[in-house]
Formats: structure tokens, sequence, C-alpha cells
């Protein structure tokens, strides 16, 4: 959402599903983050990356009262940095620019995500203003220059949403 940066999102969810259990799905976020959102309370870490079944056994996995963070993503050795570009961003912010990267309209990022529209021209704006950009044409070059967003992610990309996950292509 606008003006919540990092994982103060999360921190939201968490407090307004009480006991209910709250997981972080993310394409972008190196494992800091991902250890960072388990801190915090979070039932599990899914990154985009994770096939189908897999997918399903860590949502059953986490369904049972488990924690659950795939080990060989969160015992990578390798020292990642969070690209640049995505620092400022919030998670919200990189689902909407994932979509823009994806060339769809707003309406269409909009249902993908279960938002309003206007929600996402909010977003959109608050893009531009982030990324010092004047349109999302730019935005989106700028993304995919900075490595941002790798092709084979775009292309298929899956979104959490409130009724479960939700391939990007579908309508």
């Amino acid at each position: 959402m606008p003006g919540m940066n990092g994982l103060t999102g999360l921190e939201s969810a968490i407090k307004m599903n009480e006991s209910r259990p709250v997981a972080l799905m993310s394409g972008t976020a190196p494992k800091a983050i991902a250890q960072k959102a388990l801190d915090l309370g979070a039932i599990g870490f899914l990154p985009k990356t994770m096939g189908a079944k897999p997918f399903v056994n860590a949502v059953e996995f986490m369904a049972a009262g488990n924690v659950y963070a795939p080990i060989k993503f969160m015992t990578n050795d390798s020292t990642e940095e969070l690209n640049s570009l995505a620092k400022g961003l919030s998670i919200r912010d990189l689902q909407v620019l994932g979509g823009l990267c994806q060339g769809l309209a707003n309406k269409e990022i909009a249902r993908d995500l279960e938002l309003q529209e206007v929600t996402i021209k909010l977003h959109v704006k608050t893009l531009y203003r982030k990324l010092n950009v004047k349109n999302r044409t730019y935005a989106a070059m700028m993304a995919k220059e900075a490595g941002l967003f790798k092709v084979k992610d775009l292309f298929g990309c899956r979104w959490l949403t409130r009724r479960g996950l939700r391939s990007s292509k579908a309508t």
C-alpha cells in the first residue's frame, strides 16, 4: 500500500488477522527479508519461483500450524544485495511494477490483486514519484534494465490474492 515501506504491510496483516497465520510470498525478497518476516511472526515465506506442487505442500504444511521457509533459499550463502531499485519500494509497489512490466492495464492489475482500479492508479503514481519517471513505460523499462524482474518471473507470474494462488494470465 502507498506509504507502507518494507515489512510494515506484513506487520499490519498479522495484527489484523489476530490468531490466524499470515505468510509472505515474494519474487524479489532476499533471504534477509524472509528471515525478518519470520522473526516478525509470519508463518512462512514462499518464493514466487516455487513450483505448483511444492507450493501446495508448503501451504498445507503452514495450514497445519508449522512454520515454512525453503531450506535451499534460507541457507544460500551467497551475499545477496537487495536490488537498488527495490530498496525504496514496498511489496505492493513491486507487485504493481511487475504488472506494469507485463504490460497489464491498471484494470487488469487491480483484478489480479483484487484491489480497486483507483487504488492501482494511486500505486502507479507513487511508483512514478519513487522511480522518478513520467509514465508506466519508463517505469517498466527501468525495472527491466535494473534486472528487478526476470523474464520467466514475468510470464509465469502468480499472484497471491485473497482467494488464493492465481495466475496473472487467468481471466
